[in-house]
């Protein structure tokens, strides 16, 4: 897999019925408003998505349509998130990159390149809380219980009031932290909402807290404004 010029990189748009930017960034792509034939959806798309949890599908059912009438005709990758995980079925016609298969490593110009949502290189209680909440019977068993869809409304009323735009104190350890777990040229990912970049490292700024979204053109990587 190569990144084609003019990719365009979307991540962190926590989309529900507040934060409804991703609908409209996708709609502008669907009409070549905003025009890519290669689409990076780079995690935490939905505030809440799993194929098992039938009532996040039906809340995001516009946007699921919409990026699967994208995927007819431009290539899309999915990198699955903490938000959102179990996409395959959801998203048939789409390459969609599982947490345990992230980072994603890609070589482009004689440069390695290396994707993910971002959690990933951490602690293993953290680890093992993700396989058990993406584990597909734990999942059905959620949604079995979930009747009258009254946890489920427990969870969205919870990440509807959560604050998820902040500046990250000390990124720039951070960030050389985080480049000491990789071995590669450059690496992408978002997950942590500060839209950085250096020479090393992109931090791909956040949709839901800036309306940014990050364009690949000429060999360089920046980010645009909606």
């Amino acid at each position: 897999m190569n990144i084609k010029d003019g990719a365009i990189f979307i991540a962190d748009s926590h989309y529900n019925d507040k934060r409804t930017v991703l609908y409209d960034m996708l709609n502008d792509i669907k009409s070549k408003k905003i025009y890519t034939t290669q689409l990076f959806l780079m995690g935490d798309l939905f505030d809440f998505l799993s194929y098992e949890i039938e009532y996040f599908k039906n809340i995001n059912s516009q946007v699921i349509d919409i990026i699967n009438d994208l995927s007819e005709s431009i290539e899309v990758i999915y990198f699955e998130g903490n938000h959102d995980f179990n996409l395959e079925q959801i998203f048939p016609k789409i390459y969609v990159i599982p947490r345990e298969q992230q980072p994603l490593e890609i070589q482009q110009n004689d440069k390695n390149i290396s994707l993910s949502h971002g959690d990933i290189f951490t602690p293993t209680g953290y680890n093992i809380f993700s396989a058990i909440l993406r584990n597909h019977y734990f999942q059905n068993l959620i949604n079995f219980i979930d009747k009258n869809n009254w946890l489920s409304k427990r969870v969205e009323e919870k990440l509807l009031s959560k604050d998820i735009c902040h500046e990250q104190d000390d990124f720039i350890q951070f960030v050389e932290n985080r480049i000491y777990n990789y071995n590669t040229d450059l690496i992408i990912e978002g997950h942590f909402h500060q839209g950085y970049q250096d020479d090393k490292y992109i931090n791909l700024p956040s949709l839901a807290c800036t309306e940014e979204y990050t364009i690949f053109k000429n060999n360089q990587f920046s980010f645009n404004s909606l």
